[in-house]
């Protein structure tokens, strides 16, 4: 990737996080934690979140590698994204930095700001349903290729909420989310840099 479309990208993913933290200081709470850690203690949390999202992660990469490799929709989806990423990151800096730019930006505002508010609102199911569809819709498909990718980033929502209750830490889906991007892209891009045969 280019460094123009990359300081693009980290700049959009970086006002995600602006809002998320201007959003969550006009109510006098964080985006970054819940009134709630797990153990009673950020210094407990903060820690098995980190693991619990990298964990979780990898094993979203890997049903995500799964899948490429399995149903007629999952293979449609695969060469749809690889077409897609054609001309995109393909180092590791590149792809290291887009990976944890959006897990940031996205996880701050979708889990650590949308999450808590909507929460608050209508209670915890409603705003994990709303926040998952929010975020699903964010991947919104632009051929018809890609609508399992939208349908799967929902579910992943639902992931990523549920590991910011749990632990009552925006790390741990950012954890999660970084992981499995960096995982998905590496190949993606691996595969799409191979001549075809």
């Amino acid at each position: 990737m280019n460094r123009s479309r990359l300081g693009v990208a980290a700049s959009i993913y970086g006002i995600f996080a602006l809002v998320a933290i201007a959003w969550r200081d006009a109510v006098g709470a964080s985006a970054l934690h819940s009134g709630a850690p797990l153990g009673g203690t950020h210094a407990f949390a903060l820690p098995l979140a980190a693991s619990l999202g990298a964990l979780t992660g990898v094993a979203a990469g890997a049903a995500s590698r799964a899948l490429a490799r399995g149903p007629r929709w999952g293979r449609g989806l695969y060469l749809a994204l690889r077409e897609a990423l054609a001309g995109g990151p393909s180092d590791t800096a590149s792809l290291a930095a887009l990976t944890l730019a959006a897990a940031v930006g996205e996880e701050l505002f979708f889990r650590g700001a949308m999450l808590p508010t909507l929460q608050g609102l209508w209670g915890t199911s409603a705003a994990v349903a709303l926040s998952s569809v929010a975020f699903g819709l964010l991947h919104a498909p632009w051929s018809r290729r890609m609508l399992p990718w939208t349908l799967m980033a929902t579910a992943m929502g639902v992931v990523f909420a549920l590991l910011y209750l749990v632990t009552g830490e925006v790390l741990a889906p950012v954890m999660a989310h970084a992981v499995v991007n960096y995982e998905n892209l590496g190949f993606l891009v691996d595969r799409a840099a191979r001549p075809r045969r």
